[in-house]
């Protein structure tokens, strides 16, 4: 007799959700095709017609869940500023000034604020400020600040936060912060601030206090999920508490009751964010299973839980904290039947074999999705966390002694101490492996398609090892691997130009139909002084947002990376990109400028060995698909003279294709303008980049007549200081009949042409 399992309604209760939730859309097409698949593989086998209605039936039931509890979430709307009333939660302070500290409404959500100074735990505090929901991924891709934010359980965000009264300093009502801040004196009285802010990391899922050159290395050794409370941790308390119970003459029940118990107030301590709740959730299903006398690991437990967390939080499917707990689950499940015989025939400790079953296993399920996620390939993963995950139950552990023996101050200095050995072990190994020889490899992500492909392949290598067919087995998960490092590429023999938002600076990639892609400037910040704190956030706009979207789009190799000119705002993302990627030539226009970022582009140049090229006005490059740049500027000698020398020294070209044409001008003012018409030169184009972030030293009104574009392109950032762009910038664009794209307003902005049309599209669509 033919019945529903577990694994099926689960299943079928997912494909339902993920056809609601804003999931991507090679994921849904995914999805559907695959349960299409299985359907008919079913049917085929003789299912009868009422297990297909149930399944569909719930399906929808998935999919009405999902949609009634979007319906029902009352997102924070922007509001005006306002006064508000709150208690002031945890906080860090910042090198570069300010607290940024956890706020508690009153009657009101938990939102996160940048205030200029800290104030004690749990004071009551009159703010101004504006409440507002996190920012919408600006470029298409990125990742969303709301997601992430909301699994921290911050539902919005105070800006421009001010403190008009303390009113008292008592402390907050929260027991789970108050502990925290107990926690974080008696460490900070034994450790070092570096040991207590990864220790905090390890046992409350706190980061904000880890620099980011050590985050950096734990991220491209694929050890960052060390740093993140969730199911590594919650595995380590599950096995101290069941070694404790098992020693102890009590029914399996009691003692599956006792460890559920310790493991959610674990996840309370620990702040009971969606990670770790998620976590805690599946070990109890496991838990459950062991209490009933099955397999802690089956595929009902695994199947149970998704569908409890699916019913309850149906929005975390289309996070990739989701995605990364139920493959690692899902690979322990899938993978250790499979290895474990080969790992016996190994003369190791019991203990150590099965750190290293659990280690290889979750690493298998795990590191396609970690790649997509992160944009990188850790080579070295699985030895790094070989290294570094075993060390990690003993920390915490440790730290926990030290904690519990606060009231006999030597003693918790002893287990202080062993806990500083140990976070010096974990802080050796990353480094050592971060320092390999291509240690992290910048990559593109796997669409969703091949990473399922990647899934298949690993379950017919697992089949073929059962099967001791080795021979098989290697070469499917070859096989498998290869779908996720060399994912199919679209052709597509169009000329592509992206605009991309990197706020009050300026980031262009432009893609030839031939393949050939180069970046025009990079983004950053503008310089004041050798800010060292100024240099690092403007590398952090190449690193986290100007490198990430050119590797979405498949660009792992640019032919160059040009400086219009050296100014900050367009230098400061140069360097990173250079680093991580294969650059054919940076092509600098050899003004000379005293700027961090630029300077440090030129010393990551002379590092890489990348040729630094300075073509003039005259000269014209061409590929071999027919597109051509044409410069129009720097004119030789450069321009001595003048307040904006740097500026109209700027590279400008006309990018031609076909019948279309886009001039670039970087930030030269209208003395270039009146140059470039003085000479001659023929500036008719259909797209213009408008120069200096639409202010009005550029964009004359002769130079608009005599360039005609039937697009502007303005890279700007939101509410600027400079004014950008210029009211009457604007009214004389508008006035040549050219239609305005501006990143601040329209966030990435892409155009495409075949050489006769132009496509244009926007982040985020409005009315012209």
């Amino acid at each position: 007799m033919q019945r529903l399992s577990l694994p099926s309604i689960a299943a079928a209760f997912a494909c339902g959700t993920a056809l609601v939730e804003p999931i991507p859309t090679d994921a849904r097409t995914t999805i559907i095709v695959a349960a299409a698949l299985a359907a008919y593989i079913v049917w085929r086998r003789g299912t009868r017609p009422g297990l297909f209605l149930t399944l569909t039936l719930i399906a929808l039931v998935g999919a009405s869940d999902a949609r009634l509890q979007r319906a029902l979430a009352r997102p924070l709307a922007s509001a005006r500023t306002a006064r508000y009333d709150a208690v002031a939660g945890s906080a860090i302070a910042l090198p570069s000034g300010g607290c940024r500290t956890a706020i508690q409404m009153h009657a009101g959500p938990r939102v996160d604020a940048l205030l200029r100074r800290c104030v004690p735990l749990g004071s009551e505090l009159l703010l101004r400020g504006r409440l507002q929901p996190f920012d919408a991924p600006r470029n298409r891709g990125d990742p969303d600040l709301r997601a992430i934010e909301a699994e921290r359980g911050f539902a919005g965000q105070l800006a421009h936060a001010e403190i008009l009264a303390i009113r008292s300093t008592r402390l907050s009502p929260s027991p789970v912060a108050r502990m925290h801040a107990w926690a974080l004196a008696q460490l900070h009285a034994d450790l070092s601030a570096l040991d207590v802010a990864l220790l905090a990391g390890e046992l409350w899922g706190s980061r904000d206090g880890i620099p980011d050159s050590v985050r950096a290395a734990f991220a491209s050794t694929g050890t960052v999920h060390v740093l993140v409370t969730a199911g590594l941790h919650l595995g380590v308390v599950l096995a101290i508490v069941l070694a404790l119970l098992r020693a102890l003459p009590l029914p399996r029940i009691v003692v599956a009751a006792l460890a559920i118990a310790a493991l959610w107030s674990f996840a309370l301590f620990a702040g009971a964010h969606l990670p770790t709740e998620r976590a805690a959730t599946m070990a109890s299903f496991a838990l459950l299973a062991y209490a009933c006398g099955r397999s802690a690991l089956s595929l009902d437990a695994y199947a149970a839980a998704m569908l409890t967390i699916l019913v309850l939080q149906p929005a975390s499917i289309a996070g990739a904290s989701f995605a990364l707990s139920f493959s690692c689950v899902g690979a322990i499940i899938a993978c250790a039947p499979a290895i474990e015989p080969l790992l016996e025939r190994i003369p190791l400790p019991r203990i150590v074999r099965e750190a290293l079953l659990l280690t290889i296993a979750t690493q298998l399920g795990t590191w396609p999705v970690s790649a997509a996620v992160f944009l990188r390939f850790a080579p070295y993963a699985l030895l790094a966390n070989l290294a570094v995950v075993p060390s990690v139950g003993a920390t915490m552990l440790c730290g926990a002694l030290t904690l519990l023996a606060a009231p006999l101050p030597a003693l918790a200095a002893s287990f202080a101490n062993l806990t500083a050995w140990l976070l010096a072990w974990q802080l050796a190994a990353v480094h050592a492996f971060a320092s390999l020889p291509a240690a992290s490899i910048a990559m593109t992500p796997a669409p969703f398609a091949c990473i399922a492909a990647y899934d298949g392949g690993l379950l017919l290598a697992l089949s073929a090892l059962r099967n001791e067919n080795l021979r098989g087995a290697c070469v499917a998960f070859a096989a498998a691997c290869w779908f996720v490092l060399a994912p199919p590429q679209r052709i597509d023999m169009r000329l592509h130009v992206w605009a991309i938002d990197v706020g009050q600076g300026e980031a262009l990639l432009v893609r030839t139909p031939g393949g050939h892609a180069f970046v025009v400037d990079a983004g950053g910040k503008m310089e004041r002084g050798n800010d060292p704190n100024a240099r690092a956030a403007a590398e952090r706009v190449g690193e986290r947002t100007v490198l990430p979207f050119l590797l979405r789009r498949g660009i792992q190799t640019l032919d160059f990376a040009m400086l219009s000119h050296a100014h900050g705002d367009h230098a400061g993302g140069i360097a990173p990109l250079l680093r991580a990627l294969w650059v054919g030539a940076l092509v600098d226009p050899g003004e000379r400028y005293s700027g961090p970022a630029y300077l440090d582009a030129l010393r990551a140049a002379r590092r890489r060995k990348i040729p630094i090229l300075h073509p003039h006005a005259g000269v014209e490059w061409r590929f071999e698909d027919g597109t051509s740049l044409q410069f129009i500027g720097p004119i030789t000698p450069h321009l001595a003279d003048g307040k904006n020398r740097v500026n109209d020294n700027s590279f400008a070209f006309i990018l031609r294709y076909r019948h279309f044409s886009m001039l670039f001008t970087g930030d030269a003012t209208a003395t270039m303008e009146r140059l470039w018409m003085r000479e001659g030169v023929d500036l008719h184009s259909t797209v213009l980049k408008v120069g200096h972030h639409g202010s009005r030293f550029a964009s004359s009104r002769a130079f608009l007549a005599a360039s005609l574009p039937r697009i502007a392109v303005i890279s700007v950032g939101r509410g600027n200081r400079y004014g950008q762009p210029a009211p009457a910038t604007l009214a004389r664009l508008r006035a040549v009949g050219a239609r305005i794209f501006r990143t601040d307003r329209d966030g990435e902005i892409a155009l495409s042409t075949d050489g006769r049309q132009v496509w244009v599209r926007s982040r985020f669509v409005r009315s012209r």
